[in-house]
């Protein structure tokens, strides 16, 4: 059995050292493993690499919903000082810190309440604003969640007017989802 595998690769070997014939099974083989062309004419333009920071493209994003949405206003109707303040004040304790329970013991920490409260607000408020025709804008961030990015940029514009040190971004809603989710 094995002989007869080691003379079909050899087979491959000799085909592909031949030319033409060569150029079509490496093209096979590309296509199996997933890089072939898929039909396009020429090579894609290489991806430009990205000169800003992740926070720089979060706050592009933040402005954009912010001004195609009415996530803001929403969220001021929704949200009372004293919770905002709770939040911003977690957040900068760090999620990791307080939730993992690797580092300590989860029970006993006094921000836990607060991370839940925060998780579940954006949960919620995530279900209510599904078929609400002033979130058909929301842009997306790669594969998450249109309306949980929105609402993350809602809550981040609100924090940074009311100058919050650690606005809350798309990865600390990560670290919430995989603690509290």
């Amino acid at each position: 059995m094995s002989v007869r595998i080691e003379a079909v690769h050899y087979n491959i070997v000799l085909r592909i050292r031949q030319g033409v014939k060569g150029e079509f099974i490496l093209k096979f083989f590309e296509l199996i493993k997933g890089g072939g062309r898929g039909g396009r004419k020429g090579d894609e333009p290489p991806v430009p690499k990205q000169d800003k920071t992740y926070e720089e493209l979060l706050d592009e994003l933040m402005a954009w919903n912010i001004e195609h949405t009415d996530i803001v206003g929403i969220l001021r109707k929704e949200v009372e000082e004293e919770r905002w303040s709770k939040w911003s004040l977690a957040l900068e304790s760090g999620i990791r810190k307080n939730l993992d329970p690797s580092l300590r013991q989860v029970e006993d920490n006094p921000y836990l309440p607060i991370y839940q409260d925060l998780h579940r607000f954006v949960r919620g408020l995530r279900v209510k604003l599904l078929g609400s025709p002033a979130m058909k804008n929301v842009k997306p961030l790669g594969k998450s969640d249109a309306l949980i990015v929105c609402i993350l940029c809602g809550i981040r514009a609100l924090q940074k007017e009311k100058g919050a040190k650690r606005p809350i971004d798309t990865l600390q809603w990560m670290m919430l989802e995989r603690y509290l989710g």
